[in-house]
């Protein structure tokens, strides 16, 4: 007896047996049940889910000789039942869209439609993939699936929905079967399993579930090829190899070297799957999904159905990489690996762009989180200032006060000038002065702008600054912070004056008066000041804010 492929020898017999479409199979027995029966059913879904094989349990179901009526529970052995199981049933025709697609074969369904069943309670019409049918032959089936004979019933199949017009689908009760979970076509596998005496263990069960991507049919033809391999002992490093599953030990290993931010490691991983001969699309995708899982195990709470498809051990493996990202570094990877995954597909170097996209994650982690960020400027309008860590914070003068106190406090010790070496207040020199207050000055743009265009003079004990007209009112209102930078660079307490630099008087316009008075309320404002402080930038423009009614 020549072999039958576990996807037709397990393939089900009736409605209890179909596999994740409860709905659907709920709903045909209940009609079947009330007698509700429509004349015309579409069945809609991806591959492998059980759109024909339901069709031919409900044909039984009409067709059932064992029952004086339709019913939700086909015998399964009177003549009709097995008849319409091999396909040779008289009054059960199971056609396809694309070879009948033709008016005149629609023509003839018509004609063939007249007539009572030969001996069934009706004549039925399978087509599966209906949607390959012409314009021609949909409008020619419109008459008839509106208003069929009493004992005809029309039972269609599509796996691309959006093809059929409008006008068939008002005429049709519509049922869309799902992709089934991968839970349930593991449950499904190991009943396979246990009728065909198959020891094999629910890591490799998992994988090959996984792996048929929703489909029943491909979760069966898929563990047929494992068997034609493995015999009747199914080993985890047989569907690795036969599938070209990635191995776990691989994923976790990046993950981890991502986590240390460890290039070495990465480059040598590439280099294991290019001995090993793997697809690095398909790495790329898998390690999206190792991801997934690990942000599931971070967010998930410990009974959630979310982490019903992972096997224990591998989830206490995942709880403790989550512990190394945040969930903003997850998302960065994902968005990563969804882009290299897309390039794998035209890279003339695939590995070069595998190896970019690696080192790139195991560099994010590295980066200021935005939200850190986000807070630190918040603050700055308030009462608080970014301070380094393990230094103590420093509340701000409110947002009314003009005048800011000295951030840094007085120092016993020396003076000594940038370089680190004793100023001696003898020799200090004006300019050697506003040098070293320049210097010192750094780390606070907004104190360092004004400096930089001004001159310096010293009669006693007392510094004179010449600034530009710009600066004129901001050095005014920060002498305290200019009298401290003057006493670290001179060595000496001295008193500063500031003055007006000489230049040429000049006519302003109303415009240019305009932004003098801006800028100046732009450096006297302690959030300006704060930000400048923060970023390490300078005041190019100032621009007035347009009113609502502009």
């Amino acid at each position: 007896m020549s072999y039958l492929v576990l996807a037709r020898k397990w393939r089900p017999r009736t409605f209890d047996e179909i596999v994740g479409q409860e709905t659907v199979v709920r709903t045909l027995k209940n009609a079947l049940v009330s007698g509700r029966i429509g004349h015309a059913f579409l069945l809609s879904g991806a591959r492998g889910v059980g759109k024909t094989t339901t069709a031919r349990i409900l044909a039984k179901a009409l067709n059932c000789s064992q029952a004086d009526k339709p019913t939700s529970e086909p015998c399964g052995r009177c003549s009709s039942c097995e008849e319409i199981a091999t396909g040779t049933a008289l009054d059960v025709q199971e056609i396809d869209g694309a070879t009948h697609n033709g008016v005149e074969q629609v023509r003839e369904l018509r004609e063939s439609a007249r007539y009572n069943p030969a001996r069934d309670r009706f004549k039925i019409w399978i087509i599966d993939e209906v949607h390959m049918l012409s314009t021609g032959a949909f409008n020619a089936l419109l008459k008839t699936l509106e208003e069929p004979p009493p004992r005809v019933k029309f039972i269609f199949a599509t796996t691309e929905y959006h093809k059929i017009p409008d006008t068939i689908l008002s005429r049709c009760q519509q049922y869309d079967f799902r992709m089934i979970p991968a839970r349930e076509l593991a449950d499904h596998l190991r009943r396979v399993a246990q009728g065909e005496e198959v020891r094999i263990s629910d890591e490799a069960v998992g994988r090959i579930a996984r792996a048929a991507e929703g489909s029943v049919r491909d979760a069966l033809s898929l563990f047929d090829q494992v068997l034609s391999f493995s015999g009747d002992t199914v080993r985890d490093e047989d569907i690795q190899a036969l599938l070209g599953l990635i191995d776990r030990d691989l994923l976790l290993a990046a993950s981890r070297a991502i986590a240390e931010s460890d290039s070495v490691a990465l480059l040598e991983l590439v280099e294991r799957l290019s001995e090993y001969g793997a697809d690095y699309r398909n790495f790329a995708r898998e390690l999206l999904l190792h991801f997934r899982e690990i942000l599931l195990g971070k967010m998930a709470p410990a009974n959630s159905a979310l982490l019903v498809a992972i096997l224990p051990d591998e989830l206490q493996s995942l709880k403790s990489l989550a512990e190394s990202f945040s969930e903003e570094d997850l998302l960065r990877f994902f968005d990563v690996l969804v882009k290299v995954e897309a390039d794998l597909r035209w890279a003339q170097d695939p590995r070069v762009t595998l190896e970019i996209a690696l080192l790139k994650m195991s560099q994010m982690r590295r980066l200021l989180p935005f939200a850190e960020l986000v807070a630190r400027v918040e603050r700055l309008p308030g009462g608080e200032t970014a301070a380094p860590d393990g230094a103590e914070r420093v509340a701000s003068a409110p947002k009314e006060q003009t005048v800011s106190r000295p951030r840094t406090a007085r120092r016993e010790s020396p003076p000594r000038s940038q370089s680190g070496e004793p100023v001696d207040p003898a020799v200090a020199e004006p300019a050697g002065i506003l040098g070293e207050m320049m210097a010192l000055a750094k780390r606070r743009p907004s104190l360092l702008q004004p400096l930089r265009a001004a001159r310096a003079s010293i009669d006693g004990s007392t510094l004179t600054l010449a600034v530009q007209e710009d600066f004129l009112a901001f050095t005014e209102t920060h002498i305290e912070e200019y009298r401290d930078l003057a006493r670290r660079a001179g060595g000496q307490t001295l008193a500063v004056k500031v003055e007006h630099a000489n230049r040429e008087e000049k006519q302003e316009s109303a415009e240019e008066s305009e932004r003098r008075g801006l800028l100046e309320r732009a450096q006297s404002d302690p959030a300006v000041q704060q930000a400048l402080d923060l970023f390490g930038g300078r005041i190019v423009d100032v621009r007035k804010e347009p009113s609502r009614s502009d």
